[in-house]
């Protein structure tokens, strides 16, 4: 693909980012991948409340599926900064590939028990923590330095158009042939992406330096020094926890949600997961399309508090379209604040940290929920979904507004 005037006019950043073979090659691989983690993040949270018809239990696989990246993911990237992120990416996957094999085949053999799903999820995560720093770390690698901004609101496309198409599959599969179908459609996706990967290796990664303990816990600690002392880090991070942490649990929750409180079941939980992805694909369209042009701190503080006034509004209804309304809404405004937050530190980190840095962001938002999610669920037992949600986007609210007059204080 050329990088032309005309295909510039009419397609934006969507061409600018694809002129790149190496990209288009990820970004492919990458769409099947996507389609594979809302797969298994919707038939793991349908299963579980299928064995136990709890909250709580929905809330532990949530957080089960969630928790090692918050873990781990730190010390993945200083291990991808030392070994290389795409030869970590392709062992992490390699290692992944056969636990989401298990997983298929114990749920279709009907031997699938909660405690089960917690622990195969907890091992299959274990191995995105090492998976999704290094493929995040990729990027800049890929596309020419000013075509960076384009590529991960790009990247955030991929991501979104499966919150719209995933749950949609998602629910097509389920009531084809279950969870077992599920999950043999993400053994299938997974095997796509580590195809694409493999076919990035004609320009191998640096050789990998050695993985000493000393030297390595030398670099985390050092990592972590040089993301607190950044001018810009701490901000977009601390934004992350008040939304991502507090908002996102709804996703996982969703299950609960559709049957107690829209008592629509399967369908209310296709419809408002795939209404949250309606909205993720139209803002991450319009930001990709448009890269550049968007104050990225004023969005994502406008958005943060946008995005705790639709949760909160979401947790005061029982009506099904109103509900799915603001969802969407909701979907939008998170995608929003996931492409400006990853857009500013792949911008303004240095080469030498991006894995380090990279793996801090995304154990925040990928890892980060299930702290949200575990306590969320929990709460909802006592009070109710509606309830727990609308607490969480009150305290979403009032972290985001201190960061917005720190932030005006220090003139950021």
């Amino acid at each position: 693909m050329n990088d032309s005037p005309n295909l510039n006019r009419y397609f934006g950043g969507f061409a600018r980012a694809l002129s790149s073979r190496r990209y288009r090659i990820y970004w492919t691989g990458q769409l099947g991948h996507m389609q594979g983690i809302w797969f298994y993040r919707i038939a793991a949270g349908w299963l579980m409340f299928d064995l136990t018809h709890s909250p709580a239990w929905l809330g532990a696989i949530g957080f089960a599926m969630t928790i090692p990246i918050l873990l781990i993911s730190p010390i993945a990237g200083a291990i991808g900064d030392r070994i290389g992120h795409l030869r970590m990416a392709i062992i992490a996957l390699s290692c992944g590939l056969p636990v989401m094999a298990t997983i298929m085949v114990v749920t279709w053999a009907g031997l699938m028990t909660p405690v089960l799903l917690i622990v195969l999820f907890g091992v299959l995560t274990t191995f995105v923590a090492f998976e999704y720093p290094g493929r995040q770390s990729l990027v800049p690698s890929l596309v020419a330095p000013e075509h960076l901004s384009e590529a991960m609101a790009l990247n955030w496309s991929a991501f979104n158009t499966a919150a719209f198409t995933g749950p949609l599959l998602a629910g097509l599969l389920l009531s084809l042939g279950g969870a077992s179908l599920s999950f043999a459609a993400v053994v299938l996706t997974y095997a796509i992406m580590l195809q694409a990967l493999l076919r990035l290796r004609s320009k191998a990664d640096p050789p990998a330096r050695s993985l000493n303990f000393s030297e390595l816990t030398a670099d985390l600690f050092e990592g972590f020094r040089y993301t607190g002392a950044h001018r810009l880090i701490p901000l977009v991070l601390a934004l992350h926890v008040a939304s991502n942490v507090l908002l996102r649990p709804y996703i996982d929750l969703m299950p609960g949600i559709a049957e107690t409180v829209f008592a629509e079941g399967l369908s209310a939980l296709a419809t408002l997961l795939a209404a949250s992805g309606v909205g993720a694909v139209i803002v991450a369209g319009v930001m990709t399309f448009m890269a550049g042009r968007f104050d990225l701190i004023r969005t994502l503080i406008v958005c943060a508090l946008a995005a705790a006034a639709a949760v909160l509004l979401f947790a005061n209804t029982t009506n099904l379209w109103i509900g799915a309304a603001l969802v969407a809404a909701l979907g939008g405004l998170l995608t929003a604040i996931g492409i400006a937050s990853s857009t500013l530190i792949q911008k303004s980190v240095d080469d030498a940290y991006r894995g380090r840095v990279v793996s801090i962001l995304l154990a925040l938002y990928i890892g980060g929920p299930s702290l949200g999610t575990l306590g969320v669920g929990w709460l909802s037992e006592f009070v109710g979904f509606q309830t727990a949600l609308g607490a969480a986007a009150v305290l979403s609210a009032v972290m985001t507004f201190a960061l917005m007059r720190s932030t005006i204080k220090q003139g950021t």
